[in-house]
């Protein structure tokens, strides 16, 4: 990938994507043109665009994409002593645009912060997916000659992909293994580390990748959070101290990103939106649909959505206990 300048029809820098000498293999050259395709059908503020493509005088193939002048989603988050609720805004965006590409037929299969870059447009800060060299088709329209895979040949990044995913079989990879991918990602906003290190997995070794990513449940952020705090470089940085930032996780957003962490696809979030509304409900404070449905729970929740009213339904209930139990004395 180079960084270049385009001249007309407008003066601009812009990313120059071409496969290189010796890579020209036609695995690599049909995932290229397989990116190409899948991100021209996308239209979205959180994708980045392509600009233009086609093929050099060799018969390199090649695409012109929007410059993208940013840094992963967790470094900006860290380096910017993001706190909660903006961590989760970008998020939102983030689930927003993975939900485009799913409806124009097509899964990302490798997200991951190094591919979500965030740049700054008039000052605030905009998430942009990169990267769909390894995407797979849904589409009919994309299925004739796009997303060729080796059976046997895990494709993505071993921390972020879904158990399914990390399977020799990836025929029956689905919308659903993206979600899994951003409940890493938002795993990884919350507590600052992986639900699975890249330690656990290099000790694990490539043959039982697979198997540690099936197998092994994470602790929940808050738990993760609170064991952190006795490792001040580690987690998320911060003003807030772990341990505090974890009563903040606790509940809602443990629920939440569980939830999208969840190994069986089927108790996963059903799409990339509903995961989002999730953290909006959350941040409304309404219930979660990852949450248990108790009264206790829904009864929380409204008095928090309705500070003012309850405060004042609960004052006037107060004075008139207050004079009812004057009363009741008098008359005694």
């Amino acid at each position: 990938v180079y960084l270049a300048a385009q001249s007309a029809p407008l003066r601009r820098k812009v990313a120059l994507k071409v496969i290189k000498l010796g890579m020209d293999t036609r695995e690599v050259i049909t995932r290229f043109k397989s990116e190409r395709q899948a991100l021209a059908l996308m239209d979205h503020p959180n994708i980045a665009k392509v600009l233009d493509a086609g093929a050099t005088a060799a018969g390199r193939p090649y695409f012109v994409m929007e410059y993208i002048s940013g840094i992963p989603l967790t470094r900006y988050c860290q380096e910017n002593g993001l706190g909660l609720r903006r961590r989760l805004d970008l998020f939102i965006h983030v689930c927003r645009g993975v939900q485009h590409a799913h409806q124009k037929g097509v899964i990302h299969r490798d997200l991951k912060p190094g591919n979500i870059l965030v740049t700054e447009v008039e000052g605030k800060p905009v998430p942009k997916i990169i990267d769909f060299g390894v995407a797979k088709a849904t589409g009919q329209h994309l299925a004739a000659r796009t997303f060729f895979t080796q059976l046997g040949r895990v494709v993505g990044t071993p921390e972020y992909m879904s158990p399914e995913q990390a399977g020799l079989s990836r025929q029956d990879i689905d919308t659903r293994s993206d979600v899994f991918s951003l409940g890493v990602v938002l795993y990884e906003l919350l507590t600052g580390v992986l639900p699975i290190s890249r330690d656990e997995l290099l000790r694990a070794g490539y043959d039982r990748i697979g198997s540690l990513v099936k197998e092994l449940v994470p602790v929940k952020p808050s738990t993760r959070l609170t064991s952190l705090d006795a490792a001040p470089k580690e987690g998320p940085q911060t003003a807030v101290e772990p341990r505090t930032w974890g009563k903040r996780v606790r509940g809602d957003l443990d629920w939440i990103t569980m939830k999208a962490l969840e190994k069986e696809r089927e108790r996963r979030y059903g799409t990339p939106i509903e995961l989002a509304q999730d953290i909006e409900r959350h941040l409304g404070n309404h219930a979660v649909s990852a949450g248990p449905p108790s009264r206790r729970y829904r009864l929380a929740k409204f008095a928090r959505r309705n500070r003012v009213g309850v405060t004042f339904g609960l004052t006037l209930l107060a004075v008139l206990l207050a004079g009812v139990a004057g009363t009741t004395i008098g008359l005694i």
